[in-house]
């Protein structure tokens, strides 16, 4: 019979071979990834920050430089104050002379100038960009109310030189722009005209949209309060802030970057953008408050680590499939003669112990298998030989031991009731061996008005105990017939049992002889568990009669008779330890509490019902466990 190529021995033996390599392979492959990834990832955080660190260099020098132009005017401007339209010529110079100033005005304070009206602030700009020719204003009127605007409100309170946050210029550059403060002193100390200068954010939108680390890649710039100064989308510029952004989106990690950004901090941040996982990369510019942001998607920067991985992972995937063919043809080559051993060991399993095996001329592991096949066709024909006398006499054994059980529970009364035509007395019993055979009995009859009882367990199991159980039994019908006293039936049952007793086995006997006219029960214990007595008002408990030697120890052991009256409707409740001693798989035993809550629950019971009852709640304690011992119960319920 030919296997399948799914079965076959060479494809399973290449797939466990290409598995482990595959392990293997795939461990190597998660390991050196995870280990380039965060090389590539330090890689991108420490250039990318370099270049942000450049541009910011870029940007503080040129912010530096409007400075430096305002303050080195400063000598001029005290020249030409007892001279306000000579200013003109100083400002001029100011924007002439610095690339990044696009405007520049002196702001003096209301009525400075009598002459000049309430509001006199020179201003020079350029027309059109800074190719254009540079136009001169006098601003300050009711609709450009300068002295209330923070450009020169903070700059004159504080006392200080202030960048105020950008601001659409209406009326002076109209323009989005910052400007520069540089508050003028008096003799008094008292700030008199607030000295301008103001640059385009127009001129850094270049600057930072060509930064550009990674593609799919943009910077931003941050103003103090947040609000986006450059953005790669332009509506955003001057209309929304990093936190409108985030709220927008939901982004718990864009509105953290923002308050790091705000509070002037370096660093980087792994977080989610519009469903892109990504990185922020972050820095301030110092003096003026503002800050500079790069996002980049974080597969923009794994690309080529993640491209050369699928080259690696295609190629490999390749190479294990030339490799399953290679493995699966050498090992289909070297396992072909496997199949012909198949074959002769089928044949040799179908009882032809004669089948020719296949000749080997090699000396490795197949010879091993064609001489073990060999001696396996001997030794099979031998046991097969022996198995068959085995069976037949096991076989033999089995019918002979069924006979003794059928021959075994046609000694003990079986038909229940017992005694259909009297309504004195009822009885139930049962006899469950826990092999074919037992030591386990009981019996009864009535005489005279006298019921006869008797129950007994043999020590030992099997056939030996089933004999003893045997002559135990005849010997309680033999010897009860004249006698009155339970005392004097275990006494000689006990000396007929001790003589000649070479096995030395014993019984534990319970004899009894209930009154059926009077009540009186007396009994006899020889090593037997004590009773159980079922008031009629449904009280239960054991009836804590002296116990004896057991029987078939030695002879001439003196017994007594322990003597009771039952009531009416009482029930003896008499069983042996294969009830109380039943063990589950955990070797917990059944116990007498348990039997006395069983026999509570049934006192309303008939006989036949309670024993049932016992039987089933030991049967649900032992389960699955095998049995241990014989159980046997006799119940009797006394109702004259």
């Amino acid at each position: 019979m030919k296997h399948t190529f799914s079965r076959s021995f060479a494809t399973r033996l290449s797939i466990y071979v290409l598995s482990f390599t595959l392990i293997v392979f795939t461990t190597i492959m998660v390991l050196a990834y995870n280990y380039s990834q965060e090389k590539v990832t330090n890689y991108a955080i420490e250039r990318t920050h370099g270049l942000l660190n450049n541009m910011v260099t870029e940007i503080s020098s040129q912010l530096s430089s409007v400075k430096t132009t305002v303050n080195q005017s400063l000598w001029m401007l005290e020249g030409g104050l007892n001279h306000p339209d000579s200013l003109r010529h100083i400002i001029t110079e100011v924007v002439k002379n610095n690339p990044f100033i696009v405007g520049s005005g002196i702001a003096f304070r209301p009525d400075y100038y009598k002459d000049k009206g309430k509001y006199f602030m020179p201003y020079a700009a350029f027309r059109n960009g800074k190719d254009g020719e540079i136009d001169y204003h006098v601003l300050g009127s009711q609709n450009y109310d300068y002295p209330c605007m923070d450009w020169y409100l903070i700059p004159q309170l504080l006392k200080q030189e202030y960048w105020s946050e950008p601001y659409y210029d209406e009326g002076g550059g109209n323009i989005i722009m910052s400007t520069y403060a540089k508050p003028l002193y008096n003799s008094d100390g008292e700030v008199f005209a607030i000295f301008t200068a103001n640059i385009s954010l127009s001129q850094f939108t270049d600057t930072i949209s060509h930064l550009k680390p990674y593609e799919s890649s943009y910077t931003y710039l941050l103003s103090r309060n947040g609000s986006f100064l450059t953005h790669a989308d332009r509506s955003k510029i001057m209309n929304e802030t990093i936190f409108s952004e985030a709220f927008d989106g939901n982004n718990q990690a864009q509105e953290q970057i923002g308050h790091e950004m705000l509070a002037g901090h370096t660093g980087t941040k792994h977080f989610n953008y519009k469903g892109k996982d990504s990185y922020a990369f972050y820095t301030p510019i110092q003096h003026i408050g503002w800050s500079v942001c790069t996002v980049c998607p974080s597969k923009i920067i794994l690309h080529d680590l993640d491209s050369i991985s699928r080259e690696i992972i295609y190629t490999f995937l390749a190479g294990m499939l030339a490799l399953f063919l290679m493995v699966y043809s050498i090992i289909r080559r070297l396992a072909r003669p496997l199949e012909k051993f198949s074959e002769s060991a089928r044949q040799i399993a179908l009882g032809r112990f004669d089948v020719k095996l296949p000749n080997v001329h090699s000396n490795d592991e197949i010879k091993d298998l064609h001489d073990s096949l060999s001696y396996m066709q001997h030794s099979l024909s031998a046991y097969v030989t022996e198995l068959q006398a085995t069976t037949a006499s096991k076989e033999r054994i089995e019918s002979e031991l069924s006979i003794a059980r059928e021959i075994q529970m046609g000694m003990i009364p079986k038909i229940f009731p017992p005694y259909p035509d009297r309504n004195d007395v009822d009885l139930h019993a049962i006899l469950h061996p826990a092999k074919e055979v037992g030591g386990d009995l009981y019996d009864f009859y009535i005489n005279d008005n006298r019921l006869y009882f008797v129950i007994g367990d043999v020590s030992g199991k099997g056939i030996p105990a089933s004999l003893f159980m045997a002559i135990t039994r005849s010997l309680f019908r033999t010897l009860s017939q004249q006698a009155v006293s339970p005392a004097r039936i275990v006494t000689e049952m006990n000396n007929s049992i001790s003589d000649n007793n070479e096995s030395n086995m014993f019984v534990t006997l319970i004899v009894g002889i209930l009154d059926l006219q009077t009540g009186i029960l007396k009994l006899s214990n020889a090593g037997h568990n004590p009773p159980f007595i079922i008031y009629p008002d449904g009280e239960v408990s054991l009836l804590e009669f002296k116990t004896y030697l057991f029987a078939g120890v030695m002879e001439d052991v003196v017994y007594s008779d322990e003597e009771i009256t039952l009531k009416e409707g009482s029930k003896l409740f008499l069983y042996t330890d294969g009830v109380t001693e039943a063990e589950d798989i955990d070797k917990q035993l059944y116990g007498e509490e348990k039997l006395l809550e069983v026999l509570s629950q049934n006192t309303s019971s008939d006989v036949r019902s309670t024993v049932d009852a016992v039987v089933s709640s030991v049967a649900g304690h032992v389960k699955e466990a095998e049995a241990s011992d014989d159980l046997t119960i006799l119940l009797i319920h006394y109702k004259p």
